[in-house]
């Protein structure tokens, strides 16, 4: 185990040091068709899931807020791109919300919509709205297919140019390895590389538009964004910023626009 951490901590910085950018044009490079995508970040999920304390009913009260702003935040995806006559884009989604008993205060989300949620995340976000700004963006980055692209640049350049199912059959723990780097996923083992910049706005736009039509204030994004923030400058910056770059430069970009979506999409909560 330590061979492979260090083997992928040295891959994340090279990574990093050639300039690999997810939002680069890969399109004529295959991954695989969106069901093997998302059966094997089922299989990666139920393995996670498996391994790590999954919190019950009765255990923990923020198991009920996380169940109900992950819901809205799903039933705002949905509305989304049905109203963009683009619900297409959404099959073969089965939706799941685990809430996870982790020190780690992190949350993500799987092709397929897979999610997960870490309790030491609770005590970061403070507000539901917060909450849905993190869940939202994290939806964002899979709809927007930017661990798609990640994963396409690591199949050509590292596991040997076959397609994903190729690739798991013929190495497979190292192929699933490099699908959690390239979704970001919090479980895993190397040095995590964050998302490129352009990807991160672009989750920030769409997650503070899904955050408006989930019922909560698209203004929750900016808030959370200057929250990691002021923890990074006092050193305790919490995991989520690690797979998530966070700078004044995004801060400033979502500041310019949230106004304007707040007064677009924001819909208020249903009381039924």
């Amino acid at each position: 185990m330590r061979g492979k951490l260090v083997f992928l901590g040295l891959l994340s910085m090279q990574l990093t040091s050639t300039g690999m950018r997810a939002t680069e044009k890969t399109n004529t490079w295959p991954l695989q068709s969106n069901s093997v995508i998302q059966t094997t970040a089922l299989d990666i999920y139920r393995q996670y899931l498996s391994s790590h304390k999954k919190i019950a009913a009765g255990e923990n009260p923020d198991l009920e807020t996380v169940n109900r702003v992950g819901n809205q935040v799903i039933v705002a995806v949905k509305d989304y791109y049905k109203g963009k006559g683009a619900a297409k884009e959404l099959e073969g989604f089965f939706w799941e919300i685990n809430f996870i008993e982790e020190r780690k205060a992190d949350a993500w989300c799987f092709p397929g919509g897979k999610i997960a949620v870490y309790s030491s995340l609770l005590p970061v976000t403070q507000s539901e709205g917060s909450l849905a700004a993190v869940l939202a963006h994290e939806i964002a980055h899979v709809v927007l297919k930017h661990g798609d692209i990640r994963m396409k640049q690591y199949l050509k350049q590292y596991l040997g140019g076959k397609d994903l199912a190729a690739s798991l059959a013929a190495n497979p723990l190292e192929t699933k390895d490099f699908f959690r780097m390239a979704y970001a996923n919090g479980d895993y083992v190397g040095v995590i590389r964050g998302f490129d910049t352009k990807d991160e706005m672009a989750a920030d736009e769409l997650g503070a538009i899904l955050t408006a039509m989930a019922g909560y204030k698209a203004q929750e994004a900016v808030v959370f964004l200057e929250r990691m923030i002021w923890f990074r400058n006092t050193g305790r910056t919490p995991e989520y910023v690690l797979s998530h770059p966070i700078d004044e430069k995004r801060t400033e970009r979502l500041k310019e626009i949230v106004d304007d979506i707040a007064r677009k999409y924001y819909r208020p909560i249903s009381k039924n």
